[in-house]
């Protein structure tokens, strides 16, 4: 009798969990129609790799399948709590003039590593020498906040002062990473597409915004979406920051 108390038990909270998850697909199907994550490209400008993820052409347009987003986003979701519960370096990636802003400020909420700059090539391939910098700006910063700059010339402290000033605009979003990234959400993939073959290369794995004209081969979670509109990149960050906060709640422990 315990074991059938226990399976009704189970079916139960299956059904409700069920429940829950289609709640969840519906809002967030709202919030993209909403942002607009449904407008691809011209059809002049398209690669025909994205087919699949293209639901109809309306006036020209390539329009996506929101159906698809939704489903991938929520597998990535679900990938990126289980990742962020375990502490592994995730990093998010957006350069480009729509996602430098969006990237930044999701990923400090988050509390993730990030790229919001330019990729510096061999980031993550040639991590060695991106570790030496990293290492480098962490000295200067401890010196300047322990008063060991006291004493040097004002050119001096002032050569220094746009060295760290350097160092950060570039790799300051990563000031606390040890190690190589595990996960890498990148929010432009043609902008980006060095740090795309360099994580493809170290075998991270990669979440991407794959727009009509991309290229989802190699991708691990393709998310199908409008790559133009601070909306349609801001709707999305904000899920998977909100994915990552709530794995790392579970674990008890922040990662980064």
């Amino acid at each position: 009798m315990a074991t059938t108390v226990t399976d009704k038990k189970t079916d139960k909270d299956q059904t409700e969990d069920l429940a829950a998850r289609a709640e969840e697909a519906k809002a967030l199907l709202k919030d993209l129609v909403t942002a607009g994550v449904h407008l691809g490209h011209d059809t002049k400008e398209w690669n025909p790799k994205m087919t699949e993820y293209i639901f109809e052409t309306r006036n020209n347009t390539h329009i996506i399948n929101l159906g698809r987003t939704v489903n991938n986003m929520m597998v990535a979701g679900e990938f990126l709590k289980r990742q962020s519960k375990l502490g592994k370096n995730v990093m998010f990636v957006g350069t480009s003039k729509q996602t430098s802003a969006i990237c930044k400020a999701e990923a400090e909420r988050a509390e993730v590593f990030f790229i919001n700059q330019r990729w510096l090539g061999g980031l993550i391939t040639n991590f060695d020498t991106i570790r030496a910098r990293l290492n480098k700006l962490r000295e200067l910063e401890t010196q300047k906040e322990t008063g060991g700059f006291e004493g040097y010339g004002k050119k001096e402290v002032a050569s220094i002062n746009r060295t760290i000033n350097k160092l950060n605009k570039s790799l300051g979003g990563l000031k606390k990473m040890r190690g190589k990234p595990d996960v890498i959400v990148v929010f432009d993939q043609i902008k980006d597409a060095i740090a795309v073959s360099e994580a493809k290369k170290v075998k991270a794995v990669l979440i991407a915004l794959t727009d009509t004209n991309c290229d989802p081969t190699g991708i691990d979670h393709v998310i199908p979406a409008n790559d133009d509109s601070m909306r349609s990149i801001n709707v999305i960050a904000k899920y998977f920051a909100d994915a990552i906060i709530a794995g790392a709640a579970t674990a008890g422990s922040k990662h980064r």
